[in-house]
């Protein structure tokens, strides 16, 4: 007689019982003992292992027969046209999106179908999502979400994360762009993972849960406020974005708080829990990208995730890269570009403001970070139209280079830095352009127009909001200190973009104007690092700050000084504060906390020390008959002069000014081969 194991086993192979969870999450076989399977019992899973309370239900017959016509080509060949064009109930089309006027729908659109046509009747296919009822979830990603829900609570990770945020948050900085959810966002994953009984059954449950959540519209009208907002995917109505956004609000906590004991107290530990923060990040997100169903809270989570690869990967990484043309993906997708149709009027005020500050960071992120690796941008003015963060009056205009209008009681917040980022990306957009322009008395044309209006710009902001003094006379918070850093930064790296295109190709004679600005930009970056216990991190990073305002000032002061080291009366600064300044930013770099040798900028920053330190010795260096390089009205040496002569001739140069010269890796390696600093 058989054993109630065999006769167990003998039943699974006739397909009539279910196997545990934990077995099929595994896809492993199952010998059905109860109350708890062999497999489980010897993997210590005794607790997880449950059975479905009712079998897996059969096919339709419906669908069966669906399937049988499908297979059977005599059947099919004498169907009715109404037979053919209906499938299935349960397929699922794609998720189109934002559709302009040169897509496929434009044509149809045209038509006027007549309802009695001769040619019979048509069936009409809905092309937006379908509900999260009629959606089929994948098993291996419900599965691969409870694993994450187990982890979190196995290692008991989100108490901590939750003491880590608040400190965050209490230094007064939060997300750039999805701050205002943040807050929520952290109080429902708490809740959810603490009353969490840690087994596997309601591991899976909570992750169908959470994709279903996911799947489901977010519901909005004009009246909706921001905590109905909120209850879209805060409390029961959890989502994996709402995950992702915690994890990345933790991830940029671990990188603007050095120290956070008992968490971390070292370097190497805070590098870890930013980058454990972050993949927890990809994932969740990763887990809401197959669902098709882009939406604000996706686009907000693609961004931050972003801008946490871009300071944990560091910005010249690939993965950065990939990253921020998911961000433009995202924004084309929804139709954020084209912010003038009555869709996007329609939404909250506050969502509003969101969006347009989500177009705006996007759009300068893509033409520093181009500028930055001197690559293409991928977001391009003449294709969009968009509004910045505030402007909701009816007879409000688009962006443009124009001055805009700012309120005379504007606060330095995320939404000014966001209104001045999109301003200052428009005015690169046109500058970039300029360096396609072949003949130089149409660029310089052009450049004067785009001079006045950079400065129209920067006069029409709010006194309150510029910085105008030294940043250490500057009496704000720390966190507006930041802010007003990054508007001065960003103010200065257009002047000098623009002055950098009208450098004549090959040519030999230093422009003071671009030395100037250089001067001012490498100033403030000297002095922000100087006082960097003073500032807090508003979402420019201070490395940021370094690695793309401070280097193209130095590579140009730099690359005059090794061209024209035999003419430092053509610098209206005195000589001894570049020395200090290019001094301070090596020092800064090689023994400060600027950057740790793990650090993903640490390679582009210790070249660019190196070669700095080699300017700076061979200035200070006396030559080999003991004759200092001349300056003001003292007299050169012969030796001296036939040097700078051979320097200055025109035949070694960086670039020829036809394309935009990046301050990256490539350029201080090819600056530390100037034939004076190898002899």
């Amino acid at each position: 007689m058989p054993t109630p194991t065999s006769s167990n086993r003998l039943t699974a192979k006739s397909g009539k019982l279910p196997a545990c969870d934990p077995c099929r999450a595994i896809k492993l076989r199952c010998d059905h003992d109860k109350p708890v399977c062999s497999r489980c019992r010897e993997r210590g899973r005794s607790a997880d292992c449950t059975y479905r309370s009712r079998p897996f239900k059969r096919p339709s017959a419906r669908a069966a027969n669906w399937r049988r016509q499908e297979n059977d080509p005599s059947h099919n060949s004498g169907a009715t046209a109404d037979e053919n064009v209906n499938p299935p109930a349960a397929f699922q089309y794609p998720n189109p999106g934002y559709l302009g006027s040169s897509s496929h729908t434009t044509f149809f659109d045209q038509l006027q179908i007549q309802k009695n046509a001769e040619v019979g009747s048509t069936t009409e296919i809905n092309s937006h999502p379908n509900p999260a009822d009629d959606y089929i979830f994948d098993d291996t990603c419900i599965a691969k979400g409870a694993e994450l829900i187990l982890e979190l609570h196995r290692e008991s990770l989100i108490p901590q994360f939750t003491q880590l945020f608040r400190r965050w948050i209490a230094t007064g900085t939060n997300l750039a762009l999805a701050g205002p959810l943040t807050t929520p966002c952290a109080s429902t994953t708490s809740h959810l993972i603490s009353n969490f009984d840690g087994t596997h059954a309601s591991a899976t449950t909570i992750s169908k849960r959470l994709f279903y959540n996911s799947r489901c519209p977010l519901r909005l009208n004009h009246d909706t406020t921001l905590d109905e907002y909120c209850a879209n995917f805060c409390g029961p109505h959890a989502r994996w974005e709402t995950l992702g956004l915690f994890c990345t609000a933790v991830c940029r906590a671990s990188i603007d708080l050095t120290y956070a004991e008992p968490m971390y107290g070292s370097e190497q530990q805070r590098r870890r829990i930013q980058k454990l923060t972050l993949s927890y990040s990809d994932q969740f997100l990763d887990l809401c990208l197959p669902l098709d169903c882009m939406n604000d809270l996706q686009l907000f989570l693609t961004y931050e995730n972003f801008i946490s690869h871009s300071q944990v990967d560091g910005d010249q990484s690939y993965l950065s890269w990939r990253k921020l043309g998911d961000v433009a993906a995202a924004l084309f997708a929804l139709g954020y570009h084209q912010q003038q149709t009555e869709s996007f009027r329609a939404a909250p005020a506050f969502l509003r403001d969101l969006r347009q500050a989500a177009f705006c960071r996007a759009y300068s992120a893509d033409k520093n970070v181009s500028i930055f690796l001197g690559r293409p941008p991928r977001i391009l003015r003449r294709f969009c139209h968009f509004y910045l963060p505030g402007d909701h009056d009816a007879n409000s205009h688009e962006a443009s280079r124009s001055p805009a209008v700012w309120l005379n009681t504007q606060k330095l917040d995320f939404a000014t830095d966001s209104r001045w980022a999109g301003l200052c990306a428009i005015l690169k957009d046109d500058i970039l352009d300029l360096f396609t322009e072949d003949n130089y008395d149409e660029r310089a044309r052009r450049a004067w127009l785009i001079e006045a209006d950079i400065q129209a710009q920067w006069l029409a902001v709010p006194r309150s909001c510029r910085l105008e003094c030294g940043l250490k006379a500057c009496d704000r918070r720390p966190v507006e200190r930041d802010f007003m850093v990054n508007m001065k930064l960003n103010y200065l790296h257009v002047q000098f973009l623009l002055r950098l295109a009208l450098v004549r190709p090959m040519s030999t004679e230093p422009d003071s104007d671009l030395l100037d600005i250089s001067l001012k930009m490498l100033g403030l970056v000297v002095e922000t690092i100087l006082l960097k216990d003073q500032i807090v991190n508003s979402g420019t990073s201070l490395v940021w700050k370094v690695a793309y305002y401070g280097l193209s000032a130095a590579g140009m002061i730099c690359l005059t000084l090794v061209k024209r080291s035999f003419a430092i009366q053509s610098f209206t600064t005195s000589f001894s504060k570049i020395f200090q300044e290019l001094s301070i930013l090596a020092a800064e770099i090689e023994r400060g906390t600027l950057v740790y040798i793990d650090s993903p900028n640490y390679a582009l920053l210790a070249r660019a020390t190196q070669t700095i330190k080699a300017i700076l010795d061979r200035m200070m260096t006396p030559s080999s008959d003991n004759t200092m390089v001349a300056s003001d009205n003292q007299l050169e040496h012969p030796a001296a002069s036939e040097q700078r002569e051979t320097l200055d001739d025109g035949s070694w140069w960086l670039w020829d000014n036809t394309n935009l010269q990046e301050f990256e890796l490539s350029f201080w390696h090819n600056l530390a081969g100037h034939p004076s600093l190898n002899q």
